[in-house]
């Protein structure tokens, strides 16, 4: 499958799996508490952090080899069962010392149920990592189309059912069997099932410096969620991860899903070509031309957003998202770093790097907890902002792409952003920022700025509008043709 074609498929399905999930919260949210919200938020940290500590990295091995061979992959298998088992020891251990770790024996039920999880995925990892290989984006975009209807509907019912909390537990259970049945059964691979350690040497080197880079910056982020439930209360925490879910979601939607389609690429540039900064360049001006506007638009409206989105009880959580969303623009900005880290072999390097900003943003996190919610997010954009500029001069050299490219990309989103979010900007200044906003006001301001954003991608030959063009004639073409 072409990377055109992978992009749009995979887009396509985060998209609407991102507008169900958001849908879905939406009435969750009506439906449960800030403190379930929270209870979740702090079992999610907790898991996460463990599993990004023996993740090992074990899929862009399987990316990055030239040849994958039968035992390789029964190699991988091996070893990620194994990890798995680690895993799920301490969730079971974490939900028996969950009361007096967490003060709440609620976390400890929250991963019982959960530990059934992982268990089931591991048994998607192999046809998941080959079906991502041999570029079959259709069929891994109709997986994630399937976990979110499942994701959504279970917890829904069971929120319905006022199962509070243990909505989420349950539901991730039930999406994960779903596609882990579904995913075997087209991409059949009982082979690579039997236990094997030929190569475990070189796989598990590769994998402890996966774990440097990942295990540093979900410490930073998912550490840091733990600090400040334990610092504020769970119902704090659930605030602040419903401001954090926003641009959260936007990320997942436009940047790491493309971004797994990109370093399929990417790793064939480098085998074939000997470069990757075209390819890396002109989607960062795609995903960076789209997303910094939509950030730092939703930070302008935080305020009537919240209200209108999930009600007065999480107004608390308006500023500490106007921050957020700024911070994740930032991030955004030192996109796929690790995969360019990786095809250029430095990965030791990137692990010192992300040591770093996990100790640097880890302290000042937990200095704004300890204050509020809001200096709390002032925080992360510090750090965000930090990180942004640490990594320009590392990735210039890694990427090997024309003097000024980089600086040229952020300067074009700038003036981008500028220009979308102007009129937003006015209208909320005018009335003070205030939750009452009309919200007919606010549709006409957001309307006036991507027209104004449309004009400028077109006078700029920017991707974006190249892409739009494309898409129109081609469907012109195929109207013209039905006639």
């Amino acid at each position: 499958m072409s990377l055109r074609r992978s992009l749009t498929w995979t887009y396509a399905a985060q998209i609407f799996s991102v507008v169900l999930t958001f849908a879905s919260t939406i009435v969750v949210a009506r439906l449960v508490s800030p403190r379930d919200f929270g209870i979740f938020a702090m079992a999610n940290a907790l898991t996460t952090i463990i599993n990004v500590f023996l993740q090992f990295g074990l899929g862009k091995y399987i990316m990055r080899e030239a040849e994958v061979s039968r035992d390789l992959l029964r190699s991988v298998f091996t070893i990620n069962c194994l990890l798995t088992f680690v895993y799920v020891a301490l969730i079971l251990a974490g939900a028996l010392t969950a009361g007096p770790l967490f003060g709440s024996p609620e976390v400890g039920k929250f991963l019982l149920v959960f530990a059934l999880s992982p268990l089931i995925a591991m048994f998607e990892f192999i046809p998941s990592t080959l079906a991502a290989r041999a570029m079959r984006f259709g069929l891994i975009s109709a997986m994630a189309v399937l976990r979110a209807v499942v994701l959504a509907a279970v917890t829904i019912l069971l929120a319905l059912q006022r199962a509070e909390y243990m909505s989420f537990a349950w539901a991730q259970v039930a999406a994960w069997l779903a596609t882990c049945l579904l995913f075997n059964l087209v991409v059949w691979r009982p082979d690579v099932w039997k236990p094997r350690l030929t190569g475990a040497r070189d796989i598990l080197r590769f994998g402890f410096d996966m774990v440097g880079i990942a295990g540093a910056a979900q410490l930073n982020n998912r550490g840091g969620e733990m600090i400040l439930g334990s610092l504020q209360g769970l119902a704090p925490l659930g605030l602040y991860t419903r401001a954090s879910s926003l641009p959260t979601s936007l990320t997942s939607t436009l940047f790491t899903a493309g971004s797994n389609v990109v370093f399929s690429r990417l790793s064939d540039d480098l085998r074939t070509r000997g470069t990757i900064h075209e390819t890396y360049l002109r989607f960062m001006r795609m995903i960076i031309g789209l997303m910094w506007p939509s950030l730092v638009g939703i930070a302008i409206l935080a305020q009537p957003l919240i209200l209108t989105l999930y009600g007065a009880k999480w107004q608390p959580a308006a500023n500490p998202l106007a921050l957020l969303a700024i911070a994740a623009a930032a991030v955004i900005g030192i996109g796929m770093t690790t995969e360019v880290f990786v095809l250029r072999e430095e990965n030791r390097k990137q692990v010192k790097i992300e040591g770093v900003r996990a100790v640097l943003g880890l302290a000042l996190f937990a200095a704004g907890s300890s204050i509020s919610l809001t200096v709390a997010a002032a925080a992360r954009l510090l750090e965000a902002v930090g990180a942004l500029l640490f990594y320009f001069s590392p990735m210039k050299r890694l990427l090997q792409a024309p003097k000024g490219a980089l600086r040229r990309l952020y300067v074009e989103a700038i003036i981008l952003t500028a220009v979308a979010c102007g009129p937003s900007l006015a209208l909320m200044v005018a009335y003070d920022f205030s939750p009452q906003t009309p919200l007919l006001a606010i549709c006409g301001a957001v309307l006036l700025g991507a027209l104004l954003w449309a004009a400028l991608l077109f006078s700029r030959g920017h991707p974006l509008g190249d892409e739009a063009l494309r898409l129109l004639r081609s469907r012109r073409a195929a109207a013209a043709e039905a006639s």
